[in-house]
């Protein structure tokens, strides 16, 4: 319930007696999907939402188990780079510039003999 609160907004209510428009949150799209054996509800189109589910799914636990870390390291790079205002490049991205700039037609034109094999 608290998590439905932080998505949509509005108050947790244990009765209709104080229920109230300003109790009320708001959502574009609620609807109920069945994926395999398991039925979801799935809430969108919220107008600020403070919690969210991320849905893996996998054909055993070993995949899960890596997923999960790959979407965990992904969101705490994506909160890190928010915080902190900057990014450092990592996973062959300097390799890539460096190839970039190696093989832009400029830098190539400066090169001759011998070096441009090595360039290439």
């Amino acid at each position: 319930m608290e998590r439905l609160v932080l998505a949509c907004g509005g108050e947790a209510m244990n009765s209709f007696e104080n229920l109230s428009p300003n109790c009320l949150g708001k959502a574009g799209l609620v609807y109920e999907h069945v994926l395999g054996e398991d039925k979801y509800t799935f809430i969108e189109d919220v107008d600020n939402p403070q919690s969210v589910t991320i849905l893996i799914k996998g054909p055993n636990k070993h995949t899960l188990s890596q997923i999960k870390d790959a979407v965990h390291d992904g969101l705490r790079a994506v909160k890190n780079a928010i915080e902190d205002g900057s990014v450092v490049p990592g996973g062959g991205a300097f390799e890539v510039a460096v190839y970039t700039a190696l093989n832009s037609p400029d830098f190539l034109s400066t090169v001759s003999g011998r070096a441009k094999f090595g360039v290439k």
